[in-house]
């Protein structure tokens, strides 16, 4: 797939699940460099670089089989990534796509024991906090130069 093609994809299922088509691009990106047939130190595959286990429970749930297909791989990250954000609010009662994107990385088990600890933000391990605030830098900047409208709080 050519870069444009990805791009397309990657917007197409993020407004599927509710998610930035920039932010779920830049994440791939840090990933894999959008390789579809990346493979990971810990077995992670694809694109998304999804953990056997995760791949498992999500693949079915959204009915796709090849976790070397970019459309399949992207669809289960996105899915995942939106189950983690409701989680993440309904649950713990924080938001922000940083504790998603850390919870991708980190794991939400760490998330989960780390908020009811009494714990925050910086409290994170720097290596998970770079891994989200750079992926979310990098998704504004993808924003901007589309010439897209950057939302200011």
């Amino acid at each position: 797939m050519d870069p444009e093609e990805f791009l397309i994809l990657f917007a197409k299922i993020a407004a599927d699940y509710d998610l930035d088509k920039h932010l779920l691009a830049e994440q791939a990106w840090r990933e894999s460099r959008w390789n579809p047939l990346a493979v990971g130190r810990s077995r992670d595959m694809g694109i998304m670089q999804i953990i056997p286990s995760t791949w498992q429970k999500w693949s079915k749930k959204v009915g796709v089989y090849d976790p070397f297909d970019p459309e399949s791989n992207i669809r289960v990250g996105a899915a995942f990534l939106a189950s983690l954000k409701v989680m993440l609010n309904k649950d713990l009662s924080i938001d922000g796509d940083h504790w998603m994107l850390v919870a991708y990385n980190w794991g939400p088990i760490n998330v989960r024991r780390l908020i009811e600890g009494g714990k925050g933000w910086l409290d994170v391990p720097q290596n998970r906090r770079d891994y989200a605030t750079d992926i979310l830098l990098a998704a504004e900047t993808r924003k901007l130069s589309s010439g897209e409208p950057v939302q200011t709080s």
